[in-house]
């Protein structure tokens, strides 16, 4: 899952905290579009430094950043439940279905059936601050339930898209190998390899993240995480 321009200038804006205008316009045309995004969200802001125009990274910005990241500190320890949220929104609230699922798919949630979403992780406070956030009261149900080691495979098969998965394992890693190989003789180290951290980190977010008792057990998974490892050391 490569990324996008607008990805691509948020991390450089993370990375250096307060970048020229000039330097952005390596994304071509497009850059001004991605900067009205990056303010629409309110990730970004402009200011004049020395009549030089530049763009700085929000609080909010980097709250968003490291919203991302956090899959990346995830330990594996699962607690052997399984968190459900069922949401019940007529169809003629598209805009609020529409803002739901783009919320839940953030948290990495599978979907078990229509309009029933599923987890591993503990999101009790995230759907909170989702309900609270589009106002939805008791349009939204959570459930935890204990797992169930019969069904514990067929529950992962049918509410993620696993096969996409593994070929964005198989995308970062032959990336992150070839990067990795001349990230010494790279300009700018630090921001090439945040890049595919950033990258490793939201396929993690679409990933259940089971525990290592399955992840060690997966060779693309394991070497997905032995090469963030590598690729970590020149990201401080």
């Amino acid at each position: 899952m490569p990324l996008s321009p607008l990805q691509e200038v948020f991390i450089l804006l993370e990375d250096e905290k307060k970048v020229p205008l000039y330097r952005l316009n390596r994304w071509g045309k497009q850059v001004r579009g991605v900067l009205a995004k990056l303010k629409n969200y309110g990730w970004a802001e402009k200011i004049v430094i020395d009549e030089e125009p530049h763009y700085i990274i929000t609080p909010k910005g980097e709250r968003e950043f490291d919203r991302v990241l956090k899959n990346l500190r995830d330990t594996g320890h699962w607690d052997g439940r399984w968190r459900l949220v069922i949401f019940n929104v007529p169809e003629k609230q598209r805009d609020l279905r529409d803002r739901i699922r783009r919320s839940l798919r953030k948290l990495g949630m599978g979907i078990l059936q229509p309009s029933v979403w599923i987890s591993p992780k503990d999101i009790k406070k995230d759907i909170d601050n989702i309900c609270k956030r589009l106002n939805l009261q008791n349009q939204l149900k959570y459930f935890e339930v204990s797992r169930n080691n019969s069904l514990d495979n067929t529950i992962i098969e049918k509410s993620w898209k696993l096969s996409d998965i593994e070929e964005d394992y198989k995308r970062f890693n032959f990336n992150a190998q070839r990067i990795i190989n001349v990230l010494d003789k790279d300009a700018n180290p630090r921001f090439s390899a945040k890049k595919h951290i950033y990258e490793y980190a939201l396929i993690l977010q679409k990933d259940p993240i089971l525990p290592w008792e399955f992840r060690n057990k997966d060779l693309i998974r394991r070497s997905a995480h032995n090469n963030y490892l590598k690729l970590r050391q020149y990201a401080v």
